[in-house]
């Protein structure tokens, strides 16, 4: 093969190219003609042959704009700055194709969506929306993942030869990884980071958006609360620990013995791994590193950010520069330069330098200084500071080869979204993802009736089939309902509310089945008797009798009901209350609304107290209301090692109100004092003190059966809630606020009538009288004398009568309400108090009407000699009753 200059290799570049091709065809024509003539003499005739259908000599083209004038000049025409842009990148890409014949060519200068030819850094357009959610990197990347649909490129191995201006691709919802990156690297630049655009190559899953094989970012890690003992403060004089008598060797065997089992645990756990690790292998890739992918990579410097890192736009997720899946990097652009990579790699992105000051591992399009990396003004670069022409004829040409030129700005126009647009972010107002053995299914506000916008599914299968676990996370509720997750195995339910609820309930879990519990946490604060915590729960026993019975009974089933209240930061040092109930007893008929539990024991706890002394300080106070006793638990002291307690015994007609209770030794059933110091209760304080219990017993009932009693109030509201299912509209919302627009409404409509009012233009005060006239087009000076006296005479005219008419009515009402008082003066003897309170209320009217005209009155004579003076200053600087007398035509 012989070799070709540079000039030869680009020959589709060039006119003279196009000659010579030309020529060479000509000659090569007619020698096939000459030699088919020899041929055909020599050789027998052959059959003919059918006809070959050739492909179109002109392809159709590669963009198909269909209304080329809706968009502005700027995505239709090139300036010639960017046309000189243009030929200069062509240029650079000659340049770097001669020099690096094995690589891949660059992506400088696609075609926009009217089928023009644009340079890459001049389609981002860095953008600052006025939504602060997008602020932030990590919500940015989210919000440009979830916008758009995600198309692929075809083929996946070969850059694509359209890029779409950022605008558009938020108009359609859509694009491939190069209009994502593009528009999110748009939005980053804005948002104050140091963002590039960068093409290179990725694994098929990436460049696929296949998120199968990565954990669901939306699930909650439960960490275990590993609690630390706490170690006893070390005394000086402590009884010495009894020494130890275990056995060394059962130490040694039974740690021997757990060792062993914890081997086979970690064993199986090992082989485990491995089988879901093969289970999640990929398929192999035929195309493995050369799959063409663009992504955004974030240098540090600005915005706090510590050090480099890559962010891919089709999923908004944050990654490490050495991150596996990304295979290698061709280029790097963002709205002010172009970045070629020299680096190795082979082994991917791990090694790579990302300073792209670095000559060495970055070729440069255009020539900036290490402190003016972000410039507007560049130089041209010349790859390896050489040409495709000769060195001879490099040597000639080696001052021009360096042009300062101005990179232009970006032909796109400034990206904006609406409220509304922002609000519904996904296509269609709805998006689904999947992730490793989860569907997540995101919606925008106010879409979904019950205001969900995320549902998260999470499966025990590869194949989305059994479903073991469901979130929803709702906004705008009503009820204040803010999530709410579904285990299916257990069939327990566990939903969470924002504050604003009228029981102040914070989370709410409860389950179904025999045996539930139901847990109801609040807001402690906001509630007045400090309830934090309220549990429930249904236990049913079951007991069996294999051996024979006198009464023949085999099976015992019992239902067992606890409500527990945990109470904080009370008054009383109050801290637990739990009740315990048997079933309600079955009645035959129509149910009963108070159908009561009937209550086994109540039990409280108290805190300590700490200005009494701790042998009369509660600790617990058990009410044994089936069993008739008053069971006291007292705190215990430091240098006691039990508590006190007493025991009493109700009396046996305690609940008949007509006998009077006496005290008798046998209401005392157990008494333990630990101080023996401490004061002993007289038989006079321990019968109070037992009223008072019994007393105290009749309201913790009462408490019981109202907890009770919200209990069930709080399903039935829930049930109502769900039911209902009603949103929340803010009051700036007038789109969704139906009081909300019609009070904006309102407010327009007063707007517009003051602003009709103000734009009424004054009456031209001379009309009337040029009327009188004929209106001609020009008067003398004895005419426009005339006319300025009349119009004088007609102001004074139009005052005296308004003057008179409110003199008029002022006079009319005096005379009213003298009339008035003469009549009350002649029937004030036979007049009731209603018809002095009528006459009273009269002449309170007619006052405040008095008091109103005269107000008027002197109101207009101020008012009259002030626009008399306007009137004449208006008439001496009236052009028309001033030389030369001109009278202009009116404006129709």
């Amino acid at each position: 093969m012989t070799e070709t200059n540079g000039d030869e290799l680009h020959a589709s570049h060039d006119v003279n190219g196009h000659e010579h091709a030309d020529t060479d065809e000509e000659v090569a024509d007619q020698q096939n003609d000459s030699n088919n003539d020899v041929q055909e003499e020599i050789l027998p005739p052959k059959p003919k042959l059918q006809p070959i259908i050739a492909p179109d000599m002109f392809p159709p083209p590669i963009v198909i704009c269909e209304n080329p004038e809706n968009y502005p000049e700027s995505y239709r025409t090139n300036t010639k700055k960017e046309e000189l842009i243009l030929t200069f990148i062509e240029n650079f890409r000659r340049q770097y194709h001669y020099i690096y014949r094995d690589r891949k060519p660059l992506f400088l200068n696609p075609l926009n969506e009217c089928g023009l030819p644009k340079f890459v850094c001049t389609t981002v357009q860095p953008t600052l929306l006025s939504f602060s959610k997008l602020f932030q990197w990590n919500d940015a990347a989210e919000f440009v993942a979830d916008h758009l649909n995600y198309e692929l490129l075809e083929p996946p191995h070969e850059l694509p030869k359209t890029l779409w201006s950022p605008e558009k691709v938020l108009y359609d919802h859509r694009g491939n990884c190069f209009d994502y990156a593009n528009l999110l690297c748009s939005f980053l630049i804005g948002a104050g980071y140091d963002a590039f655009v960068v093409s290179g190559y990725a694994t098929r899953e990436v460049c696929f958006m296949d998120t199968t094989r990565l954990p669901n970012p939306y699930i909650k890690k439960r960490e275990e609360k590993h609690v630390e003992r706490v170690k006893p403060p070390h005394k000086k004089y402590t009884v010495k620990p009894p020494k130890d008598l275990t056995s060394k060797y059962d130490a040694y065997m039974h740690q021997r013995h757990l060792d062993k089992i914890q081997a086979d645990k970690n064993r199986r756990q090992e082989e485990e791994n491995k089988r879901i690790a093969e289970i999640e292998k990929p398929l192999p890739d035929p195309l493995y590193g050369i799959r063409v992918h663009a992504w955004v990579l974030v240098l540090p410097g600005k915005r706090e950010v510590p050090e480099a890192f890559f962010i891919e736009p089709t999923t908004g997720y944050g990654k490490a520069t050495n991150d596996v899946e990304y295979l290698g990097i061709e280029s790097v652009w963002n709205h002010q330069n172009y970045w070629v990579n020299m680096q190795d790699c082979s082994n991917g992105c791990e090694s790579l330098q990302f300073d792209l000051n670095d000559q060495a591992r970055w070729e440069f399009m255009f020539t900036y200084s290490t402190s003016l990396r972000g410039a507007v003004t560049a130089t041209l670069n010349t790859i390896g500071n050489s040409a495709i022409l000769d060195e001879e004829e490099d040597k000639g040409t080696a001052e021009t080869t360096q042009k300062d030129i101005e990179v232009p700005p970006s032909w796109v126009r400034h990206l904006d979204l609406t409220p509304a647009e922002f609000q519904n972010r996904y296509p269609h107002s709805r998006k689904t993802y999947f992730y490793k053995k989860t569907r997540v299914e995101k919606y925008a506000p106010y879409f979904m009736k019950d205001g969900i916008v995320l549902k998260i599914s999470e499966f025990a299968d590869y194949d989305f089939k059994e479903l073991i676990y469901v979130t929803q996370k709702y906004e705008h509720r009503h009820d204040k309902l803010e999530e709410r997750g579904h285990d299916i195995r257990t069939n327990t339910v566990c939903e969470t509310y924002l504050p604003g609820r009228p029981d102040q309930l914070k989370e709410h879990t409860y389950g179904f089945g025999p045996e539930f519990e139901r847990t109801m946490i609040y807001y402690d604060k906001a509630r007045l008797d400090g309830l934090a915590k309220r549990h429930e729960t249904m236990l049913e026993l079951t007991d069996y009798f294999v051996n024979p019975r006198l009464d023949g009974l085999a099976k015992r089933h019992e239902t067992m009901l606890e409500l527990t209240d945990y109470f904080v930061n009370r008054d009383d040092f109050l801290e637990y209350r739990k009740a315990l109930f048997e079933p309600r007893p079955k009645k035959f008929g129509p149910a009963e609304k108070d159908n009561q539990r009937p209550i086994i024991s109540i039990t409280e706890r108290y805190g300590r107290n700490v200005e009494l002394n701790a042998n009369d300080d509660i600790r617990e106070l058990v009410f044994a209301i089936k069993d008739d006793k008053f069971v006291i638990t007292y705190h215990r002291d430091d240098i006691h090692i039990t508590p006190s307690t007493r025991t009493y015994v109700k009396p046996i007609n305690w609940n008949d109100k007509t006998i009077t209770i006496k005290w008798s030794d046998d209401l005392l059933l157990e008494t333990y004092q630990a101080d023996e110091d401490f004061k002993q209760m007289s038989k006079r304080d321990l019968y109070y003190k037992m009223l008072k219990l019994m007393e105290q017993e009749e309201e913790v009932t009462r408490r019981v059966q109202k907890a009770e009693d919200e209990i069930r109030d709080l399903q039935n509201r829930r049930q109502q809630e769900e039911l209902s299912n009603e949103l929340e509209y803010s009051v700036y919302d007038t789109e969704r606020n139906k009081k909300s627009r019609e009070y904006r409404d309102l407010l327009d409509k007063r707007d517009k009538e003051e602003k009709r009012k103000r734009e009424i233009k004054d009456v031209d005060y001379l009309a009337p009288f040029l009327a009188a006239i004929g209106k001609p087009s020009r008067i003398n000076a004895h005419t426009a004398q005339t006319l300025r006296t009349s119009a004088q005479h007609d102001f004074k005219e139009r005052s005296i009568r308004k003057a008179n008419l409110m003199q008029a009515r002022y006079e009319n009402e005096v005379q009213e309400l003298i009339t008035k008082q003469q009549w009350y003066q002649k029937h004030q003897i036979g007049m009731t108090k209603e018809d002095e309170l009528e006459y009273q209320r009269v002449c309170q009217d007619a006052q405040f009407r008095l008091h109103i005209l005269e107000e008027r009155l002197d109101r207009h004579k101020k008012l009259s000699a002030e626009k008399y003076l306007q009137l004449e200053s208006k008439l001496n600087e009236d052009p028309r009753l001033k030389e030369p007398y001109i009278i202009p035509e009116e404006k129709k």
